[in-house]
């Protein structure tokens, strides 16, 4: 079994931190700049495992150095899906994720819950600005699902 699924399965961090990379660059669907390096993609999989739950993998791809893992899962007590892909190094080690996840609703969500934690570290200010930038998005992405959704039908 593939490490990344293993830690998810067991919910076990260490499995996880010990298959990445020291350089490790994670890309999220929630901000445009990447997190970069073990330790910090390390302190975004540990609020993932705090806030992610019934988490179930539905699909999995492998071809040479890639690896992609396609799963179910609530977050904020909303339904969520995604999918992530991962390559690896010469030694096997985890170099780059790449995570998608949809509706936007839950994804929202997720940064809402996990944004502001993470924000902490640069101090009690930044985290409630971060609180103030994503506190709303959930509830605003999940109106936003429903209009659009009842607009797009066919009548």
């Amino acid at each position: 079994m593939h490490p990344f699924r293993e830690a998810w399965e067991k919910r076990e961090l260490s499995i996880l931190v010990n298959s990445l990379a020291p350089d490790v660059v994670l890309h999220s669907p929630v901000i445009e700049a990447p997190f970069e390096g073990r330790e910090t993609v390390t302190r975004l999989y540990e609020v993932l495992f705090e806030e992610v739950r019934d988490l179930e993998f539905t699909d999995e791809l492998a071809d040479g150095d890639r690896h992609a893992f396609f799963w179910r899962a609530r977050l904020g007590g909303r339904p969520l899906e995604g999918m992530d892909r991962l390559r690896h190094g010469p030694d096997g080690k985890v170099v780059d994720i790449m995570v998608m996840s949809r509706p936007m609703a839950a994804t929202a969500a997720f940064a809402s819950a996990a944004g502001p934690r993470l924000a902490r570290e640069g101090g009690a200010l930044n985290a409630a600005a971060m609180k103030a930038l994503a506190g709303p998005l959930p509830a605003l992405l999940a109106f936003g699902d429903r209009l659009a959704t009842r607009l797009a039908r066919p009548r």
